[in-house]
């Protein structure tokens, strides 16, 4: 059977970051005790994350002063609160490994034993920058992104290393395209916390709008070396492949992709591609379908519909 293969540019930027991914999932679990060693019941916890401002999820301890969750996308670095009447709160920012567990085990210091309570002293300079942060997420979650911006500003200016405000700041720059603040605020949240992979795509699209096309492929590799497994990676890594020629190294990396993100309209499209390059008409049927199924009047819309024929 005659083989048809068509070239196809890899994807020069993602454009989007902070979505979420199938199997990038973690858990968060500690333990909240007082200043004695004893379990506190009925803490919250509260779970936040400056990469997707929707996201807010709360729990409760239980007996054992003990509480647990699953968190769908640990890509993203997450903001833990705790607090319960009569203590004084405490705050914890935690970047969990995909597919492992992080623990953020609490001690929490009763109001009255408070040092400084007698004197009523001012919250220091990193409390101050957490209480702007969070009016800042709160800000977000409001739709009000001008008094958020304010807000994470405030709170670099009390804290310059707090790296989830300059993650915070970097998005907001990117949604208004100021791509001068989207490096130099990225820039520093990398430098602050290195896993923030997710920005090295933000990153590379402000170089890429600047003119800096070698900085843009800089933080393009550093993404991709960041995120080997993630969808847009192995999608590259398919299209590269099947440029070449390598119908079976194209096909390996393509199943990953939509393995990854099963919606992935343009992978599956490429994958029956490389199936139907090597005569597998069961495979190709099934992908270009589904393309056509995701996508229906999409760029290769054509090409699938001329194609499934040939696969009866």
């Amino acid at each position: 059977m005659k083989t048809t293969r068509i070239a196809v540019a890899a994807l020069g930027a993602f454009a989007t970051a902070g979505l979420l991914r199938a199997g990038a999932q973690c858990r968060l679990v500690g333990t909240v005790t007082d200043s004695s060693g004893a379990p506190v019941e009925g803490a919250a916890i509260v779970v936040t994350t400056p990469s997707l401002t929707t996201f807010k999820t709360t729990l409760k301890t239980d007996k054992k002063g003990s509480y647990g969750a699953l968190l769908n996308d640990c890509t993203m670095p997450y903001h833990v609160r705790v607090e319960k009447d009569g203590f004084v709160a405490s705050e914890v920012d935690k970047k969990i490994p995909i597919n492992d567990i992080g623990t953020v085990d609490v001690k929490l210091v009763k109001a009255s034993e408070a040092p400084g309570k007698a004197a009523a002293a001012a919250p220091s300079a990193g409390d101050q920058a957490v209480l702007a942060y969070n009016a800042g997420v709160e800000a977000l979650n409001g739709g009000d992104k001008a008094a958020a911006e304010s807000k994470f500003l405030q709170a670099i200016a009390k804290n310059p290393d707090l790296p989830a405000a300059w993650l915070a700041l970097t998005q907001i720059a990117y949604e208004k395209k100021d791509w001068p603040k989207v490096i130099e605020y990225g820039q520093k949240a990398t430098d602050l916390d290195p896993s923030q992979s997710s920005l090295y795509t933000m990153m590379a699209e402000a170089a890429r709008q600047s003119g800096d096309k070698k900085a843009a492929a800089e933080w393009t590799s550093k993404y991709a070396e960041a995120n080997p497994d993630s969808p847009e990676i192995l999608y590259n890594k398919g299209i590269e492949a099947y440029n070449k020629g390598k119908m079976k190294d194209a096909e390996a990396a393509l199943s990953k992709a939509v393995e990854a993100k099963p919606d992935f309209a343009n992978a599956h499209f490429w994958l029956g591609m490389a199936a139907f390059n090597q005569n597998k008409k069961t495979v190709a049927k099934e992908h270009l379908e589904k393309y056509l199924q995701l996508d229906p009047s999409g760029k290769e819309a054509g090409t699938a519909k001329e194609i499934l024929p040939l696969l009866k």
